[in-house]
């Protein structure tokens, strides 16, 4: 996608009913520069839930079928699933068949009139992931690219242009799936109406964010659970950065932080109360706490910001010229504007050594190479920034 005439692209997808061996999904994300885990492994309580939701059947006017939840605690997962019933004019559904799953065993008993059906699809759906499971990586990957919804119900996202790239490996690993699964791109070309567009559902969802936090404190008597709603409120500053370095709403942009500045205030007044020695943010730093974690310097440089002396990695070297030794930092740059968008660390790295730019000597050459660049990153480069886990990109 062309980042000068191009502001983002809307994006949407379809994904019929499918289920497909785990193992082979994992194998095409790692193809296409995405980690395994981004789709893990079903655990037995998903197997069992994919294998009973298959029996439910709303559309049909005969054989209708729902499944609801009993039970789910430490040590069991009970489902029912229900049939619809009528008599005369009443309507009614009742259990018919009931799963219960032993979660220290793994063993699954099943009573009732579907018994031997359930018992048949059940091995059927060990090491398998349907499209519900593609449906919530497609959505993982739209965060990954900083999406935000166009509408308050979803469906549809607005992704910046220089994140696009992500997208495109996304429908890459559904193509190997051989499905229907397809993801669909509008391109948005860069007017004034757009950015407005734009800007008013990043501000909705920034706003929605920061209220869920909030909301949410006061349920909360853990502090590990109290430094996740800060973490919260770090990815809702960040979405909020990258959006005003692709808009220029700063003036906008002072409403919102008034907002997160109000929420920091809020996990900081909770964090004291559950744990008295925690430091507190004073009132007169809190904007420097905001700007603290947008990593918006107080004033802006033209100059990129020179990374310190490190000591060499000794696992793993860049190639040495006549002008002095190439960093990974310029190493990781030179692939990147070649590649010309976002693209995950080990496509970097596979690249940069095939051009003789970096040196694997030891045997996690993708870990030494993504060390070296985050520890670059985190002490100050900034030609080159981190847009979502595993996946680099050059400064807009």
């Amino acid at each position: 996608m062309d980042t000068n005439t191009a502001l983002g692209c809307n994006v949407w997808w379809y994904v019929p009913k499918t289920s497909v061996d785990v193992i082979k999904v994992q194998t095409y994300l790692q193809k296409h520069g995405f980690e395994a885990k981004d789709i893990p492994v079903p655990s037995r309580h998903r197997e069992v839930s994919m294998a009973i939701n298959s029996f439910k059947n709303r559309r049909g006017k005969d054989n209708r079928r729902i499944v609801e939840e009993v039970k789910d605690t430490t040590d069991e997962f009970i489902l029912s699933i229900l049939e619809r019933e009528q008599d005369g004019e009443q309507v009614d559904f009742k259990s018919k068949t009931f799963v219960r799953l032993d979660k220290s065993t793994g063993s699954v008993t099943v009573e009732g009139k579907l018994r031997e059906e359930v018992l048949k699809v059940l091995p059927e759906c060990q090491g398998k992931i349907d499209d519900t499971d593609i449906r919530g990586f497609l959505y993982d990957v739209v965060k990954m690219c900083k999406g935000v919804p166009k509408k308050p119900s979803g469906g549809i996202y607005f992704v910046p242009a220089k994140l696009a790239g992500i997208i495109e490996n996304a429908q890459a690993v559904l193509n190997d799936l051989n499905g229907a699964a397809k993801i669909y791109v509008e391109r948005i070309m860069d007017g004034i109406q757009e950015r407005a567009n734009v800007w008013e559902s990043v501000e909705k969802e920034v706003e929605d964010r920061l209220e869920k936090t909030v909301a949410e404190l006061g349920r909360i008597e853990r502090l590990s659970a109290v430094k996740g709603k800060q973490a919260d409120i770090e990815e809702a500053t960040n979405l909020m950065k990258v959006y005003q370095q692709l808009l220029g709403e700063e003036a906008k942009f002072e409403d919102i932080a008034e907002k997160i500045e109000a929420a920091v205030r809020q996990v900081s007044e909770k964090m004291a109360l559950i744990a008295p020695a925690a430091p507190v943010v004073k009132k007169e730093h809190l904007k420097e706490t905001i700007l603290g974690i947008m990593d918006i310097p107080k004033e802006e440089s033209t100059e990129p910001t020179k990374m310190t002396d490190k000591k060499p990695v000794k696992s793993a070297t860049p190639k040495e010229t006549g002008k002095g030794r190439i960093t990974v930092v310029d190493a990781a740059i030179t692939v990147l504007k070649q590649i010309g968008k976002a693209t995950g660390y080990k496509e970097i790295t596979d690249a940069a050594v095939k051009q003789g730019l970096y040196k694997a000597t030891c045997e996690a050459p993708y870990d030494s190479f993504i060390a070296c660049l985050n520890r670059a990153i985190k002490v100050g480069e900034k030609r080159v920034v981190r847009v979502a886990r595993g996946v680099y990109g050059l400064a807009a």
